[in-house]
């Protein structure tokens, strides 16, 4: 009798450790339900991580086993990874596999991402001409562009004039259609392009300056009538400024209106003389001009 219970004893020591698991008794292994790439659309200099959704029913902590395979071919392992030696196109995906401390679970894959290029960069930029005027034709701009994926590129450039955009993506922008006025300001976001990735833009800002007077028409010899004098000089502000004129240089009896720029006066018996006018505008901007006067 003793002999049996004996045996009976044994068997039933057999049964209890052969119902139980590796990890432990009534352990479940942990369970992967989603394994996502960050970024979501990695460049080829990106440090890319895993971000891990995962349950384990006995509420285990978990770390997890992290590989990295590229093109198919496992490069490395962690929780992040940056590859050296990316190109754009290569394929990238994780493979992880959870463990409780007890029980590695099935190893997930995560969706397989496509390295994308980098975005050009604008490393230096050129306004011409550096001052505007009301009668400046054209602005251009040239910059230097540096693109990591060898990509060709275009330049475009976004215009505003005081607040209003203008409907213009060139690079050279034509002023004469503007009908820009003194003070008048510019703005300029140059953007360079490879065909998928913009730079980010290179912003500047000008203004319309204030204009010298200029010729009307350009005149060195004015025929004119010594003693009864009356010549207009042909002298405007492109500003439209009012100007002030003033003789630097004349003979005796010459005078000029300071308001009209008309010459007036007698110079008596020569027949041959010179005047030097000049001409200022509200600003204090200014144009000399020299006129030789001969007799008819």
């Amino acid at each position: 009798m003793e002999f049996v219970l004996l045996v009976l004893l044994v068997l039933l020591i057999v049964i209890d450790c052969g119902g139980k698991k590796e990890g432990g008794a009534g352990n479940t292994p942990p369970e992967i339900s989603e394994v996502t790439l960050l970024p979501l659309n990695p460049a080829i200099n990106s440090e890319i991580s895993v971000r891990i959704s995962a349950l384990d029913k006995e509420g285990d902590p978990l770390t997890y086993k992290v590989k990295w395979l590229v093109n198919g071919k496992e490069i490395g392992e962690g929780m992040s990874f940056k590859y050296e030696e990316a190109k754009r196109g290569d394929k990238i995906f994780a493979e992880v596999t959870p463990f409780d401390g007890k029980e590695w679970g099935k190893a997930v894959r995560s969706r397989e991402a496509t390295l994308g290029g980098l975005p050009p960069r604008i490393v230096s930029a050129k306004i011409t001409p550096e001052s505007l005027f009301v009668n400046t034709p054209q602005i251009i701009v040239t910059a230097m562009i540096e693109d990591p994926d060898g990509d060709s590129t275009s330049l475009f450039v976004h215009w505003m004039l005081n607040d209003d955009r203008i409907p213009d993506s060139s690079n050279v922008l034509d002023l004469r259609k503007l009908k820009l006025k003194k003070n008048d300001r510019i703005t300029g976001g140059a953007v360079a392009f490879d065909g998928e990735f913009k730079s980010e833009p290179f912003m500047f800002e000008l203004e319309i300056a204030n204009s010298a007077p200029v010729f009307s028409t350009r005149v060195d010899s004015v025929v004119a009538s010594p003693e009864s004098l009356y010549y207009q000089v042909p002298i405007i502000d492109p500003d439209g400024d009012k100007l002030t004129f003033e003789l630097l240089d004349a003979p005796s009896g010459v005078k000029i209106d300071k308001n009209t720029g008309i010459i007036y006066g007698s110079a008596g018996d020569v027949n041959t003389f010179e005047v030097l006018v000049r001409a200022t505008d509200t600003d204090g901007a200014y144009l000399d001009a020299k006129f030789t006067l001969t007799a008819p």
